[in-house]
């Protein structure tokens, strides 16, 4: 009798699911799916962390020619992380960390139109997703959409302050090696402003 009844409740709470109204059922995915989006995940996120290994030693090389090989070897990196967080998009659409991931590699392999849209699909999903915001930021700081990044920095400015504080030291660095002395002087006196209004922030988030 007790069988029975386990059985009846699981044909119950099945339809109850299936019946779910405006199609809010949760999204099933298939066996194994999100496994397998997982794995190419962290490898993607493995080659990219061993380009920001190879980035760091290459800062450290003093011959032209070492660079080139260094340039050479973290682009490849980062073509192969583009790939892993690609198969895990394609396994698992909702994946915005994944989308996030993506549209970085882009941007490191000179894809600055193609991460924008990959960083607009993770912020459909996840719109306070902040590492999003923020790497979207420095690409619009990268294309000269100077007024769009500094809207995202008022975004992160109340919503995560170290990957506000990470945006203002982009910019920083982005507006030092402009060449229009006017673009420069302003954007570092709009940052300087913003670094004495969000004060002090504990937690640094350092790689970008």
């Amino acid at each position: 009798m007790w069988r029975y009844g386990l059985v009846v409740v699981g044909i119950l709470v099945a339809c109850c699911v299936e019946a779910a109204p405006g199609g809010s059922a949760p999204r099933v995915p298939r066996t194994g799916q999100n496994m397998a989006a997982e794995k190419h995940y962290k490898e993607g996120m493995r080659h990219r962390d061993a380009a920001w290994v190879y980035e760091e030693k290459m800062a450290g090389t003093k011959t032209e020619k070492d660079r080139a090989a260094y340039a050479k070897f973290i682009r490849h990196t980062y073509e192969r992380a583009l790939s892993e967080f690609e198969q895990a998009i394609e396994m698992d659409d909702q994946y915005f960390q994944a989308y996030s991931s993506l549209g970085y590699v882009r941007r490191k392999t000179g894809n600055l139109v193609d991460a924008l849209t990959a960083y607009d699909q993770a912020l459909a999903l996840n719109p306070t997703y902040a590492e999003a915001i923020e790497y979207r930021a420095e690409a619009y700081l990268e294309l000269g959409r100077i007024e769009e990044a500094q809207k995202a920095y008022g975004i992160l400015a109340s919503l995560n302050k170290p990957y506000a504080a990470r945006l203002l030291e982009f910019a920083e660095q982005w507006a030092q090696s402009h060449v229009d002395e006017q673009i420069q002087k302003d954007l570092l006196t709009w940052v300087q402003e913003k670094r004495e209004a969000l004060g002090e922030v504990k937690d640094w988030v350092e790689k970008w």
